[in-house]
């Protein structure tokens, strides 16, 4: 036992000098790709993780892909391919039980929520993480982490649930609660020797921190109430749905936009924690914002409140990103790194301080470079930027900067020299393209009419920000056709069979003599690199940067300095286990190229860093 000064007591630390354990968390899209690799070649690349001094592997195995329909038998083929690997080269293994089916979900509405949203059914759901703790710990895995950053939420759709991969949308502590409730007695009766990760907290701002700012006013609101409204000028639809953040504490946090008039006011309803609203002091004018997500802190604090005492971990599992920032200079009110202390007063606060912390996700996402290009000639097809970072791997990659359109995407590298860019064609699927299903034609709109001919190569790619896969679907029209301004155009294309799904809107991309509009000359110019389907990336780092902040996690561990405060020499983090990197390779997953080694193959500066830390337990 030891203890750090305001961190409560925690077991006995792996994290010091000397005794450093590293893991890396897959990914869901590097995942896929893994699996789909051959045996030997999931081995080398085993190998070269343990090469690095990493041990450790988060994979997912996700409740849809195991029962597809909510009920009935369990196939666990799809993560077996991933786990059997990774036992085969040695590697220790956490199983992030995570996503569910559409017949896993209660219906709208239904407690104990009372929300738009479709919750997550608790006792489905525990059912599952009993089957795979028992089916897992058969194989010698007993880590299980209990869903994957339920404190953030991207909007969506109410009706259908799809506002979070859990469907809470942001009522979402309390559904949270709900099922870690559940899940924790399930896995631990399956597998007595298991070790339950839980929280599995995202990086949010506090609070106010961020957001649409809104002016606002409104009427003294008496206690007990049970809706209330807000006058807002600057409302619009979209805002339904969204948290009121306000960094005067007078709204409770978790109230919720329920009610819009667009260029007048809100509806807001309280919490389902309370019911009903406490006194609210009149305002004549004060600022709130809107938030997508809670803050890790009031998150935790929510969850808590809702579980009454019931267990939901072993140990708090956080993600605490910080770039651009390095860990020692993130403010607590971002939600990262800064806020760990929080974290743990809270747990300590509530009996939980005996139990560990887990870093199951952190690193920097990379993808920024320096790049020059001239002004595009009219009529022309295609530009050339100069760049020393460009490399072969950047194919079919999105290149982000101001002044070039959306979706200018690399179809030529010259490695350390240039990207040649093609430039966005207006077309969109106007129909979907379902996974293993054969395909004839594409169903595409168009703003403007593009004749396409016969024998041209097009890609479609899944809508930046959509989870997805990160490859492009390659076809050839076999008819030529010019596309109906509009209106859906059919294309005709040689048969081919996706194996991932293609969503409405997703682009398709193919040199059809479109221009590049009123795309800019850039001078020694910031750009970014992102995968096919990923969305645009906030706060990407350089590669020395992402090699930096990564030494710098590891060596706050072992410092005993946890967050660029506390007292130095006070002791490691009260934490046990591995800290996870997110993730192996660039290729695949929605959260930008995270990884230690780029899609072809080579190691980013970051890997090195890795292997020293490990050799040197992070002295």
């Amino acid at each position: 036992m030891f203890t750090a000064p305001g961190w409560g007591a925690a077991r006995t630390s792996d994290a010091r000098p000397g005794n450093l354990a590293i893991g890396v968390a897959l990914g869901s899209g590097y995942q896929a790709r893994f699996a789909a690799l051959g045996g030997d070649r999931q081995q080398a690349e085993i190998a070269r993780m343990r090469a690095a001094g990493i041990s450790w592997v988060r994979m997912d195995a996700e409740w849809w892909t195991v029962q597809p329909s909510g009920s009935g038998p369990y196939d666990w083929s799809v993560p077996d391919r991933t786990a059997a690997a990774l036992l085969q080269g040695g590697m220790n293994v956490v199983v992030l039980l995570n996503t569910s089916p559409d017949g896993g979900r209660l219906a709208a509405g239904a407690p104990p929520l009372g929300s738009p949203w479709r919750a997550v059914d608790p006792q489905g759901f525990a059912r599952f993480c009993a089957a795979a703790a028992a089916h897992h710990a058969a194989s010698g895995v007993h880590v299980f982490e209990v869903w994957n950053e339920p404190n953030l939420d991207s909007g969506g759709d109410p009706v259908t649930g799809w506002s979070t991969a859990s469907g809470w949308g942001h009522l979402s502590p309390w559904g949270y609660a709900d099922l870690a409730v559940a899940a924790y007695p399930a896995i631990r009766g399956a597998d007595p020797q298991a070790l339950v990760l839980g929280g599995s907290l995202a990086t949010h701002p506090s609070f106010g921190v961020g957001g649409a700012a809104r002016p606002a006013s409104w009427q003294a609101v008496a206690a007990g109430a049970t809706s209330a409204t807000i006058s807002c000028p600057a409302a619009v639809a979209g805002d339904r749905w969204a948290m009121l953040a306000d960094p005067g504490g007078r709204w409770p946090d978790g109230t919720v936009v329920t009610g819009v008039s667009a260029g007048s006011g809100y509806t807001v309803s309280p919490p389902p924690n309370l019911g009903a609203f406490p006194a609210v002091p009149l305002s004549g004018g004060a600022t709130l914002s809107l938030a997508r997500g809670y803050p890790p802190d009031v998150f935790l604090r929510l969850a808590y409140d809702r579980a009454a005492g019931q267990p939901m971990f072993d140990a708090l599992a956080i993600h605490p990103y910080t770039q651009p920032s390095m860990p020692a200079a993130h403010p607590p009110a971002y939600g990262g790194w800064g806020a760990v202390p929080a974290l743990r007063d809270l747990m300590v606060a509530h009996g939980d301080g005996a139990k560990p912390m887990w870093i199951t996700e952190v690193g920097a996402p990379t993808g920024t470079a320096s790049a020059s290009w001239p002004a595009p000639a009219p009529g022309a097809g295609t530009l050339t930027v100069t760049s020393a970072a460009a490399s072969a791997a950047d194919l079919g990659y999105r290149v982000v900067a101001p002044g070039l359109p959306t979706d200018s995407h690399v179809t030529a590298v010259a490695p350390g020299t240039s990207w040649t860019l093609s430039p966005p064609t207006g077309l969109t699927l106007a129909g979907p393209l379902a996974a293993g299903a054969a395909v004839g034609a594409l169903s595409v709109n168009c703003a403007t009419a593009l004749t396409i001919p016969a024998g041209t190569e097009l890609g479609v790619v899944v809508p930046a920000g959509r989870p997805g896969v990160t490859r492009v679907l390659a076809v050839t029209t076999t008819t030529a056709v010019t596309t109906v301004p509009g209106a859906a155009t059919g294309v005709p294309v040689g048969a081919v069979t996706p194996a991932y799904a293609y969503p409405v809107d997703s682009t398709v991309r193919g040199a059809l003599g479109q221009g590049w509009g009123g795309a800019t000359a850039g001078v020694d110019a910031t750009v970014e690199l992102l995968a096919p389907g990923v969305a645009e990336v906030p706060s990407t780092v350089g590669e020395p940067v992402q090699a930096a902040l990564i030494s710098q996690v590891f060596r706050s561990l072992v410092s005993g300095v946890p967050a660029g405060g506390g007292t130095p020499g006070a002791g490691p983090w009260p934490y046990v286990g591995p800290v996870f990197l997110y993730c192996w390779s660039d290729d695949g997953g929605a959260a930008g190229p995270f990884g230690l080694v780029r899609v072809d193959g080579t190691a980013k500066a970051a890997l090195a860093a890795v292997t020293a830390l490990s050799l040197t337990g992070g002295v």
